[in-house]
């Protein structure tokens, strides 16, 4: 299954950001500079081929999931409690790792060959992000896959937004 970036969240998340902006009393410049600065963050990971992104970076999302969900149950105080608002299939101890990873790779990931991560950028350029965030190094991916992907992505993905 290939990523499908849910881009109608992008405009929308912006519209808040810049209706936040607009409330804030700050100089129209400084509105300005900070819409210009906006940036959405994403999980990236460029292989050789679709497939390949897709096992790679999955089973290090489901083991990034593992830890994290352990080390939030082991180390928060016994009532600590997460506000509805903020609890996604990522982070929800009661989803599956594999269904939390499914939805990290669908709404929170460009993967897949130098092409195809170029058009998701694209596809996020094209809805009014200025910025990417790019958290290329996962916890359970290898360096030597990290460092492959992070050369593919300089090599061919970026020059195609300069």
């Amino acid at each position: 299954m290939m990523a499908r970036i849910p881009l109608p969240r992008v405009p929308e998340r912006l519209a808040l950001y810049e209706a936040g902006l607009d409330e804030s009393r700050l100089d129209a410049s400084t509105r300005a500079r900070r819409r210009e600065d906006a940036a959405v963050w994403r999980f990236v990971h460029v292989a050789e081929s679709q497939a390949q992104a897709e096992d790679e970076l999955a089973a290090a999302l489901i083991e990034t999931r593992r830890h994290m969900v352990h080390a939030r149950a082991t180390h928060n105080p016994s009532d600590f409690h997460v506000p509805d608002s903020r609890v996604n299939p990522w982070n929800d101890p009661l989803v599956s790792h594999e269904a939390g990873a499914r939805y990290s790779l669908e709404t929170a990931s460009l993967y897949g060959t130098a092409g195809r991560v170029a058009e998701q950028v694209a596809e996020l350029r094209d809805v009014g992000t200025r910025h990417v965030l790019c958290q290329m190094s996962v916890g359970y991916l290898p360096h030597a896959r990290i460092v492959d992907s992070m050369q593919r992505f300089g090599a061919e993905v970026m020059p195609r937004f300069r």
